[in-house]
């Protein structure tokens, strides 16, 4: 059976505080409980649906099991819930696939894990070379629920359309020259003010068109 998230599983982030240590000033033991079960309930479901995904990745290309992180890191709950995917052949790569949910969206995203970069291989340069491939890429791919937008812009911030970075020159130079000193995420977005719909095949279908530009990355360095 296809996993699933909850019906308005976003709604566990809509929420004023996430540390531990603000949320018992505000609310009961009983109600920290509850947060709290509630939380790793859906997170639960977070980590089945991204197996789900895991376990039909084969017809894409060979991947490692995901990094699934945790609903909390101990002091304060996720804002967001996320897992990264590696290829097999580059299992230690700083350049990824990822999968994050937060209170806004869904998404399935290229990214370069800047966290213990210097423990993984890869650079950013070769990583923000791909930039000049994705004229080429996006003929094949239908564009409506692509973005792109540097590695530094916050998650929850309305990130610029691929096609609108593809049609002018202008935005390309501003995005680039950002992430020269970073680097920059690209990814399909699926918003929580909609209905969600098979967020398993959404998934996927980014999986399938993203892999080629992440193995691109690889076969470079």
């Amino acid at each position: 059976m296809t996993q699933r998230l909850p019906k308005n599983a976003h709604q566990i982030f809509e929420r004023e505080h996430f540390t531990f240590k603000k949320i018992k000033e505000t609310h009961n033991p009983t109600e920290v409980e509850q947060i709290k079960l509630a939380y790793k309930e859906t997170w639960q479901a977070w980590k089945a649906l991204q197996l789900d995904v895991f376990a039909s990745l084969s017809a894409v290309g060979s991947f490692e099991k995901p990094k699934i992180e945790s609903w909390t890191n101990g002091w304060n709950l996720r804002n967001h819930f996320w897992a990264a995917y590696r290829l097999s052949d580059a299992p230690n790569s700083n350049a990824c696939l990822a999968v994050l949910f937060n209170r806004k969206q869904l998404q399935i995203y290229l990214m370069y894990q800047h966290y213990r970069s210097e423990q993984q291989s890869g650079d950013i340069e070769t990583y923000n070379a791909i930039l000049a491939h994705l004229p080429s890429w996006s003929e094949a791919i239908d564009l409506h629920d692509y973005y792109i937008w540097p590695q530094q812009e916050h998650e929850l911030v309305d990130h610029l359309l691929l096609h609108d970075y593809l049609v002018d020159a202008e935005k390309q130079a501003a995005l680039q020259a950002q992430a020269y000193e970073k680097s920059f995420q690209l990814g399909k977005i699926r918003y929580t003010t909609n209905d969600l719909g098979d967020e398993k095949s959404f998934i996927l279908q980014g999986f399938k068109e993203l892999t080629p530009l992440l193995q691109t990355i690889i076969n470079q360095k």
